[in-house]
């Protein structure tokens, strides 16, 4: 974004995630600012961290949504595993994909 921040919206429902979501916090602000420099088409972004089966038995017990606001698109990726840092490295990594595809498209190759 040419050394301009944009805004990105934190959601954390993960009680064990709390005690350092400033550490996970930092690494997706970290990864989305590096997909965004140099381009202006990113205007901001959302990154969700849910336990959507908390009380149930099931393989998949965390969830990262995050979703990138790109002119007048969104583009989201959610992951769900059993580790919380390579489900959150996995959702990071789409979303780092599907924007890379999008301005692919754009230039037209």
């Amino acid at each position: 974004m040419d050394g301009e921040s944009f805004p990105i919206e934190f959601n954390n429902e993960i009680d064990e995630v709390k005690k350092s979501e400033n550490e996970y916090y930092t690494q997706a602000v970290d990864r989305l600012s590096k997909l965004a420099e140099g381009h202006n088409d990113i205007s901001g972004a959302m990154v969700n961290f849910k336990q959507p089966a908390k009380e149930h038995r099931t393989a998949h017990i965390y969830e990262v949504t995050i979703v990138v606001y790109m002119e007048s698109d969104h583009i989201a990726a959610t992951e769900k595993g059993e580790q919380f840092q390579s489900t959150l490295n996995g959702a990071l990594g789409a979303v780092e994909q599907q924007v890379r595809e999008r301005r692919k498209q754009k230039r037209g190759y």
